[in-house]
């Protein structure tokens, strides 16, 4: 009996187990990429590079803005004295703001005179 109740009891938990992988998946989001095969995952992220690459550029351009006060930060509030901008810095992308890498991205097509002198 107690042999009988264990083994249901295992199956039960298999069967919660195998629903839940198939409930919880990120609060209903599917990783489309995942269902990509090999030649259309190799096509996207060919078309994908040109778009991480600037992303990367504009990071660190933002990084080392703020970063560099001695060198960079200066030569940046002199191009946009000169261009009569207001002295604004750069926003950085934060992982833990969901909305900071738009706000970095609208400042650099804001003063992307600034951005292409520097």
């Amino acid at each position: 009996s107690t042999d009988m109740e264990l083994e249901e009891l295992s199956t039960d938990m298999e069967e919660d187990t195998e629903m839940m992988d198939e409930v919880d998946n990120d609060d209903g989001f599917v990783d489309e990429v995942e269902l990509l095969d090999e030649t259309e995952r190799a096509a996207l992220k060919k078309e994908i590079r040109p778009v991480k690459l600037v992303l990367v550029k504009v990071r660190k351009l933002a990084y080392k803005t703020i970063h560099s006060t001695t060198i960079i930060l200066p030569a940046w509030h002199a191009i946009l004295k000169d261009l009569s901008e207001p002295q604004t810095l750069m926003p950085c992308d934060v992982a833990t703001r969901w909305n900071s890498m738009f706000d970095m991205l609208d400042y650099i097509l804001e003063h992307h005179e600034a951005v292409d002198t520097i």
